[in-house]
């Protein structure tokens, strides 16, 4: 790489909305060497053509900030992918779940010429995946691929820290302009960081990891799939058009509100710095700057349905609490009532709900044991919602 001399070097797993709209962005701001893999081959040609991008950060006045001179890598080219990976002082992903495990067969090639060339230089592999624990399920994933190597002297030198990120990304019309939220969020375990992190701003190292997670994950993402999913059942695109509608906002409100409530009760946050961030979060929301598609929200419902997932998890948490948790279970019974022709886990998700009935869907989507509190209240909710009656949140 031309000009990297004494300069961090990051390879980030994925040149997408995320990867490059966050996480690229504020490498590039920080004065890191900055090489994508990209396994699209008309993106990776695109930008490798271009050498720079665009973000532009959607307040008001609009921020423009140019991303240059950073390498691109194809991920079908191995070789290349694992030289950048064995010199770098960081890997990060963002990929999207259900990719990491290409991502993986990716790390464990970079992996092992890392370890061949004796590189001890301390490394950490970030996922920024809109999941839990995405670090530590990309080290199982990668071990699965490279079960030869020599895994005590890789866990002595690269580190694997869970991560959070939040930043509104919307996939752009012009690869080369990306419009991405003005303010975002990036946690990273400090505890399981190997040697010191090259200084990133916007990067922060969190000593309670799973609060800062669930705080994210329950609110934000409760919040999002809630507007998406009844947004999509009442035929609005965008999501700032959703939450304008009063029914979909007043579900977003009630939703949040009780996941917020799980959070602080288990974490023991500070009420007032929480209720701060679910109200911010959802004034946001109403942004027109950041058009953002519903159907993208929505996507992938079957996973977004399961036990530790946005919805069933506060609910959970909300039951283990003695709180009940109408909101959510609404908003679990309207996700079950999606039909998207654009997801396949959605047609998984209905032909389950034909084939079992809502109370046998609900244990195989939401891994709840028949006759669990919660899977009882999702089925009287959806059979409300069959037979045309209104949710009651009082």
């Amino acid at each position: 790489m031309n000009g990297t001399e004494g300069r961090p070097k990051i390879v980030i797993i994925g040149a997408g909305a995320t990867g490059r709209g966050q996480v690229g962005r504020l490498a590039a701001q920080a004065g890191f060497a900055v090489t994508f893999i990209e396994r699209k081959r008309d993106l990776t040609a695109l930008l490798r053509l271009s050498r720079k991008y665009v973000v532009g950060l959607a307040g008001e006045p609009l921020r423009e900030i140019p991303v240059e001179d950073f390498e691109m890598a194809a991920s079908q080219d191995i070789m290349a992918c694992a030289r950048a990976i064995a010199d770098a002082d960081m890997v990060a992903t963002a990929v999207l779940p259900t990719n990491l495990e290409s991502a993986a067969t990716i790390l464990a090639a970079g992996l092992a010429r890392r370890q061949a060339e004796g590189n001890t230089a301390p490394l950490n592999v970030i996922a920024c995946e809109n999941m839990e624990r995405s670090s530590t399920t990309l080290r199982c994933l990668t071990k699965k691929f490279a079960a030869n190597l020599d895994w005590a002297w890789i866990d002595a030198h690269v580190g694997f820290p869970d991560a959070m990120v939040a930043c509104l990304v919307p996939q752009p019309a012009d690869p080369l302009f990306l419009l991405s939220e003005p303010s975002q969020e990036w946690s990273v375990d400090g505890r399981a960081v190997k040697g010191p992190l090259p200084e990133l701003e916007g990067l922060t190292l969190s000593d309670d990891q799973e609060a800062a997670l669930e705080r994210k994950f329950f609110i934000k993402n409760t919040g999002h799939l809630a507007v998406g999913v009844a947004g999509y059942l009442r035929g609005h695109r965008v999501m700032h058009e959703a939450v304008a509608d009063p029914e979909v906002l007043g579900l977003a409100e009630a939703v949040t509100k009780e996941s917020a409530a799980a959070v602080v009760g288990r974490h023991h946050l500070d009420s007032r710095r929480t209720e701060e961030y679910r109200s911010g979060f959802l004034e946001a929301l109403r942004s027109p700057l950041l058009p953002d598609d519903v159907t993208r929200v929505i996507r992938e419902i079957r996973r977004k349905l399961s036990r530790e997932e946005s919805l069933v998890g506060p609910a959970l948490l909300a039951l283990e609490q003695g709180r009940e948790p109408r909101a959510l279970v609404e908003a679990i019974a309207l996700a079950f009532a999606v039909a998207n022709p654009r997801d396949p886990q959605s047609g998984e998700v209905q032909a389950l709900v034909d084939a079992k009935g809502i109370a046998g869907a609900v244990r195989a989507v939401c891994g709840l044991p028949q006759g669990h509190p919660l899977a009882k209240l999702v089925s009287a909710a959806f059979g409300r919602l069959q037979a045309g009656s209104p949710f009651s949140r009082a």
